[in-house]
């Protein structure tokens, strides 16, 4: 393999996703990024802000991994627990392989909405909005059925069923308005489509006998794992498959990067100017830990994951101003300047996570061992940050713009 492939490679690497984003962080520190620069001194800001979320939502520190599950928790309800109690799975392979089908297809929808967009939940009669709707949503569809192939067998999501989803059940399911919202149903149906077709192609990764499902990788990995699975594993194995269903993005000749996106300004060797984030993969990732441990495997090596590089983790260090935008209200002249805008925000916000991190552990003086990024993901940074979002609607509105600013349907962003 020659060293261009190679370079290719390392940005489906977790460790690049991290190294990456530690560079711009030095060079925003230094002064040398053109739309972004960071006050580390405002971090005790950052770091108060999380540790006011984490003793009010977990007061007694039992933090749960970050993931998916929380969404289906809404409102203190089991959902997850009530289906599978009804379903009264046989097997712990079958019941993990119906929990990765939902995890999976869960953060897959978590793409652009309407605006407006309130999703009353069938079950309770509340609504939600952003990414905890397009979760409930999901999680309804799976548990009606509407992702199987086998109306024996409905907690599944089968790759053909994907295929030949059509928008009007879209519409429907997510309670969107045909018309109106006829634009993103369409888009919406075409991910699902590539999701189906991705895994076709992979029957070594997703098929068992003649089913294809996304979970079936969990299964797979698992029996051949000893009591643990491998986080960067199981990231490397979905990268591998997947990373061309998330368009829009950075493209090397016929291969597409999934969520990476070139830098215009970054010179340097051969795609080093290509900055990797993998969010929607990287969280399949962390809302599989619970399966596997309900099947009784663990997943080791979960510090090679970083944070999500979302909305949430920009807003809570703009709101705390260690992160500044230079010329968040200027209209940039060029789509390579306001992607620029977007890899920096990002990646700064990545690695600036992973110092909060550090800084939270030293606070509690506890190991980082005993107190994982993906527990200060779902306690803090991220509970933090969805709060600031919450009550600072416009300036949410205004960061998803600049987040998403070539209108990219998975990027859940302009919400």
């Amino acid at each position: 393999m020659n060293d261009s492939a190679n370079s290719v490679l390392a940005l489906f690497q977790p460790e690049e996703i991290r190294r990456k984003a530690h560079s711009l962080l030095e060079k925003a520190s230094l002064g040398k990024l053109s739309h972004v620069e960071v006050d580390l001194s405002a971090m005790d800001k950052a770091l108060v802000a999380t540790l006011e979320a984490t003793k009010r939502n977990y007061p007694d520190f039992q933090i749960p991994p970050y993931g998916v599950w929380r969404d289906f928790e809404t409102g203190g309800i089991d959902r997850w627990g009530a289906l599978a109690g009804a379903r009264a799975f046989e097997s712990a392979e079958e019941m993990l392989a119906s929990a990765a089908d939902l995890a999976a297809i869960s953060i897959y929808m978590k793409t652009r909405r309407p605006d407006d967009w309130v999703f009353q939940d069938p079950m309770t009669g509340t609504e939600a909005s952003g990414t905890e709707a397009s979760a409930l949503a999901a999680f309804h569809m799976f548990a009606s059925g509407a992702f199987s192939s086998d109306m024996g067998d409905p907690y599944r999501v089968d790759a053909e069923t994907l295929i030949r989803m059509e928008t009007v059940e879209l519409a429907g399911a997510l309670q969107w308005d045909p018309q109106r919202d006829a634009d993103l149903l369409g888009e919406l149906q075409a991910h699902l489509k590539r999701l189906g077709e991705a895994l076709a192609l992979r029957s070594d990764l997703f098929s068992e006998g003649e089913d294809t499902r996304p979970g079936l990788l969990a299964t797979q990995l698992a029996k051949n794992s000893g009591s643990a699975v491998d986080a960067g594993t199981v990231l490397d194995r979905l990268l591998e498959s997947l990373a061309p269903v998330w368009k829009g993005g950075a493209v090397s000749g016929d291969i597409t990067l999934g969520d990476c996106f070139a830098h215009s300004e970054a010179p340097g060797p051969e795609f080093e100017n290509f900055y990797p984030f993998h969010m929607c993969a990287q969280e399949i990732v962390y809302s599989l830990v619970e399966p596997f441990a309900w099947a009784g495997w663990e997943v080791a090596g979960l510090d090679v994951l970083t944070a999500p590089a979302d909305d949430r983790h920009v807003g809570l260090f703009v709101k705390s101003g260690v992160l500044k935008i230079r010329d968040a209200d200027i209209g940039l002249s060029s789509a390579e300047a306001l992607q620029d805008r977007m890899i920096e925000l990002r990646e700064v916000s990545v690695a600036l996570t992973d110092r909060l991190a550090d800084m939270l552990c030293a606070e509690l003086d506890v190991p980082s061992e005993q107190l994982p990024l993906s527990c200060i993901l779902e306690a803090g940074s991220a509970r933090a940050g969805g709060l600031i979002l919450l009550e600072n609607e416009d300036e949410a509105k205004k960061l998803g713009r600049l987040l998403n600013p070539g209108a990219v349907f998975w990027l859940p962003f302009r919400a």
